[in-house]
């Protein structure tokens, strides 16, 4: 029995050759999978570098854009000089892009620039433009429908119910038939202090929530205007959800206290150097100048007043007497200008001579103040 052979066979050697096979086809089924992600990385490194070029280049463009074209007047070298410094600072310069697909808050003190700013936006967006204003004049919003003039918050309470009722019927149009059916539709929303109008407008509540939270997708764009910062006056307080969707562009002195707010001394100096310096959230953003503002708006009439007859003569009269003193007005005020921030800073900013013009510019100036 002790001389007789036994046969015991390894299973081990079949089991290897499983693993083995199962390994070579995990393999085989990993390898694209890795080879994609290395792919996404590198695809990744790449948009990286290549907006670092872009970054970089636009720099290079800034500064070369600076250099004094064969020689330059003294005030636009040392301007240049002061600009170089802003190189740490990345400002905005495409205001469209940035608040695509959100409505917008215009925030500054009185003469600040919200009107011009929100009327100029408004023509860039497009479309029909109402305006609510309860204290606006003929000329404060020239070639635009403006409602509750003379503090007639009924008319615009009842304006803002059939907003809510046309933005119900774009949502509808937009579920059935898709973004292609609102083309051509658009329409912009203007609200000047808009903080008066929820205390005034039992609408305005439900208005500025809906139209935030679904008025871009349906083509509805708002500008609301208001000297106040603080987000109670906005009748939006506990509603983060709802102020998520404002950009809040700030202007002038709001923008500096927010600034301040924020422990950025090199941003509060940026600001306070030029009337077009601007805070978008928390963002420096470079503003078109007034007078590319206002481009659009120059050439539109004035709404048609009643003028009436006075015993001195006619109120026409006194008004054509006054454009005949307005040249004397302009050199004035156009000095007085000068005198308070620079003569480069009109030329540039008001007049809009920039570059390679700014002599011409210069000469420009001197004629309009009569040489002086």
């Amino acid at each position: 029995m002790g001389d007789k052979w036994v046969s015991l066979p390894l299973r081990i050697t079949s089991k290897i050759l499983d693993y083995s096979i199962w390994f070579g086809g995990r393999l085989l089924i990993v390898t694209p999978q890795f080879l994609i992600w290395t792919w996404k990385s590198v695809s990744r490194l790449s948009l990286t570098l290549a907006e670092m070029c872009e970054r970089s280049y636009g720099k290079l463009i800034t500064v070369y854009d600076h250099l004094p074209y064969d020689g330059g007047f003294a005030d636009d070298i040392l301007d240049v000089v002061v600009k170089n410094t802003d190189d740490a600072i990345v400002v905005i310069s495409d205001f469209l892009s940035e608040i695509q697909g959100k409505q917008v808050m215009i925030i500054g003190s009185t003469g600040s620039g919200k009107s011009t700013i929100a009327q100029w936006l408004a023509y860039q967006v497009g479309g029909r433009v109402t305006v609510y204003e309860c204290e606006g004049s003929p000329t404060s919003w020239r070639g635009l429908e403006v409602v509750g003039q003379a503090e007639d918050f009924d008319s615009i309470n009842e304006s803002m119910g059939s907003d809510l009722k046309d933005l119900t019927q774009q949502i509808q149009l937009r579920a059935e038939r898709g973004d292609a059916a609102l083309a051509n539709t658009d329409r912009v929303l203007i609200a000047e202090e808009f903080p008066e109008l929820v205390q005034k407008c039992p609408n305005a509540g439900e208005w500025i929530e809906r139209f935030a939270r679904r008025g871009r997708k349906a083509r509805r764009f708002l500008i609301l205007l208001s000297q106040y910062d603080q987000v109670a006056a906005w009748g939006i307080e506990g509603k983060g959800g709802i102020a998520a969707n404002f950009s809040k562009l700030r202007l002038g002195k709001l923008a500096v206290t927010h600034a301040r707010k924020l422990k950025n001394t090199q941003l509060v100096e940026w600001l306070k150097r030029d009337s077009t310096h601007a805070l978008l959230d928390d963002e420096p953003i470079q503003l078109p100048t007034y007078r590319e503002l206002t481009a659009v708006t120059r050439g539109l009439p004035v709404p048609a007043v009643e003028i009436s007859e006075t015993a001195a003569g006619t109120e026409r009269n006194r008004i054509f007497d006054d454009f005949e003193n307005s040249e004397k007005l302009l050199k004035k005020a156009l000095s007085e200008l000068a005198a308070a921030t620079s003569q480069t800073h009109v030329i540039k900013n008001v007049l809009g001579f920039q570059g390679s013009r700014y002599k011409a510019g210069k000469e420009h100036f001197q004629k309009l103040i009569g040489g002086e």
